[in-house]
C-alpha cells in the first residue's frame, strides 16, 4: 500500500512540475495524506482496518483521477473522501490505541508490584505510577495522542522497576535467613509447651516466603516473612521466658535447700557464690538475656548441690568419729586425752581424724594461698607428696590444681 502511495506521489510531483498551480488539487491531496499519516500513528490498520484501507485507496484514486484521467473535480472529490475516511479511522483507532497503551502500562505496573518494586525499586516505580496517572487524565480529556505517549513512558519505567527489583531480591533471602536463625534458637528448647502456635505460624509463613522467592513473587514473599518474623520473635520470647522461669525456680529450690543444709557452715563461699549466681540469673532474665540467665541458673544449681554434698560428707565424718569415741561395749567413753587427740585443730587446720586419715578443711586461696603442695608441706614436710593427698581424694578432687574453700579432704597418715 505504501509503495503504491509513494509511486502515485512521484507521478503527482512529476506532473506538478509542468502543470499550472490553479489546476492541481494539492491542498486536498496533502490534507488527505496528512489525515492518513495521523490515522497510521494510532495503528488504524489494526483498530480500524476497513476505513484505513478505504482512505488509502481513495487517495490513490484521487491521484489517478488527476494524473491519468485528468479529471480535476473527481480528484478533489476522492481526496476529500480519503480525508474523511482517514479521520474516521483515526477517531475510532485513537481511543482504542490509547486504551490499550494504558492497559499495557497498567499490566507492567502490576508486574512490578508483584516483585515489590515499591520497596526494591522505589524511584522508578513512583515515576511509572505518576506517568500512568497523567496518561489517564489525558485520556479522560480525549487527548489520546498525549495519553498514549505518557502510557508508553509509564510502561518503560515499570519494566525497568521490575528488573531492578529482581536484581535486589536477595534482600528477601536475608530476611528469611534471619527468621531461620531465630527459629533455630527456639528449637533448642521445649517450644511446644510455651509457644507452639506462634512457632508453627512462623514456620509456615517462612516456607511461603521461600516459595515466593523462588517464583519471584517478591511482594507476597516480603509480606509472608514479615508475619513470620513477628511470630518467630514472639515464640522465642515466650519459650525463653518459660524456660528461664523454670530453670530459676529449680535454682531457687536448690539454693534454699543448700542454705538449710549442714553444708551451709562448711562451704560458706560456695553458698555465697550460689546466691550471687541466682541473683544474676534473675537480673539477666528481666533484661531479656535469656541464654546468660540459664547459664547462671545452672551455676547456682551446681554450687548449691556442692554445698549440700559437702554437708553430707561432714555429717558422715562426724558420725564416724562419734562411733570411734565409744568403746567396744558402748559403756565407756574414750579418755579425755584421746578426745583431745581426735578433736585437735578442728577449727583451724582439720576437722577430725581417725586411724588412717586426718580430715582437713580447705581454706581460701586469697588469704592462705591454699593448694595441695602447701598442705603436703604442712603434714609431710615435703611439697612433692601432694600426689598422696590427691590419690586419697580423687572422688572430689578432679583437678589437682583446683581445690575449693570449705572442702573436707583426707590426709593419709604416715605409717
Amino acid at each position: 500500500m505504501k509503495l503504491k502511495l509513494t509511486a502515485a506521489l512521484v507521478l503527482f510531483l512529476s506532473f506538478f512540475l509542468v502543470a499550472c498551480l490553479d489546476k492541481v488539487p494539492i491542498k486536498e491531496l496533502s490534507k488527505a495524506k496528512e489525515a492518513i499519516e495521523l490515522a497510521s500513528s494510532v495503528k488504524a490498520d489494526k483498530y480500524s482496518p476497513e476505513e484505513f484501507k478505504a482512505a488509502n485507496d481513495l487517495l490513490l484514486k484521487a491521484h489517478s483521477s488527476f494524473i491519468v484521467d485528468e479529471k480535476l473535480d473527481e480528484s478533489v472529490k476522492n481526496s476529500e473522501l480519503a480525508y474523511a475516511k482517514a479521520m474516521e479511522a483515526y477517531n475510532r483507532s485513537a481511543v482504542l490505541y490509547s486504551a490499550d497503551s494504558l492497559k499495557k502500562a497498567d499490566e507492567a505496573i502490576t508486574a512490578a508490584e508483584a516483585v515489590y518494586a515499591e520497596k526494591l525499586s522505589p524511584d522508578l516505580f513512583a515515576q511509572s505510577k505518576e506517568l500512568y496517572t497523567s496518561a489517564n487524565e489525558k485520556f479522560e480529556n480525549k487527548d489520546y495522542i498525549a495519553s498514549t505517549a505518557l502510557s508508553d513512558e509509564s510502561f518503560k519505567k515499570a519494566v525497568k522497576a521490575k528488573e531492578e527489583s529482581l536484581d535486589n531480591k536477595y534482600q528477601l533471602q536475608v530476611k528469611i535467613d534471619e527468621v531461620h536463625a531465630v527459629l533455630s534458637k527456639v528449637e533448642q528448647y521445649d517450644y511446644e509447651e510455651y509457644a507452639g502456635e506462634k512457632y508453627n505460624i512462623a514456620k509456615s509463613r517462612t516456607e511461603e516466603a521461600e516459595k515466593s522467592y523462588n517464583s519471584d513473587a517478591l511482594k507476597s514473599g516480603f509480606e509472608a516473612i514479615e508475619t513470620a518474623k513477628i511470630n518467630a520473635e514472639e515464640s522465642y520470647k515466650l519459650t525463653m521466658d518459660g524456660v528461664t522461669s523454670r530453670k530459676l525456680s529449680e535454682a531457687e529450690d536448690v539454693v534454699s535447700e543448700a542454705e538449710n543444709s549442714n553444708g551451709a557452715s562448711v562451704a560458706e563461699e560456695d553458698l555465697a557464690a550460689a546466691k550471687e549466681a541466682l541473683n544474676n540469673a534473675k537480673n539477666l532474665k528481666n533484661s531479656g538475656n535469656y541464654d546468660e540467665s540459664i547459664t547462671y541458673s545452672n551455676e547456682a544449681i551446681r554450687l548449691g548441690n556442692n554445698v549440700i554434698e559437702e554437708g553430707k560428707k561432714s555429717a558422715v565424718v562426724a558420725a564416724s568419729v562419734k562411733n570411734q569415741n565409744k568403746d567396744k561395749d558402748g559403756d565407756k567413753a574414750v579418755s579425755d586425752s584421746e578426745k583431745g587427740k581426735t578433736a585437735a585443730k578442728t577449727k583451724s587446720e582439720f576437722v577430725e581424724e581417725d586411724e588412717n586419715y586426718y580430715y582437713y578443711k580447705v581454706k581460701t586461696w586469697e588469704k592462705y594461698q591454699e593448694c595441695l603442695s602447701r598442705i603436703a608441706e604442712q603434714y609431710y614436710k615435703n611439697a612433692k607428696a601432694w600426689k598422696r593427698i590427691h590419690n586419697a581424694n580423687k572422688g572430689i578432687i578432679k583437678n589437682p590444681d583446683l581445690i575449693r574453700p570449705g572442702w573436707i579432704i583426707k590426709i593419709p597418715k604416715t605409717k
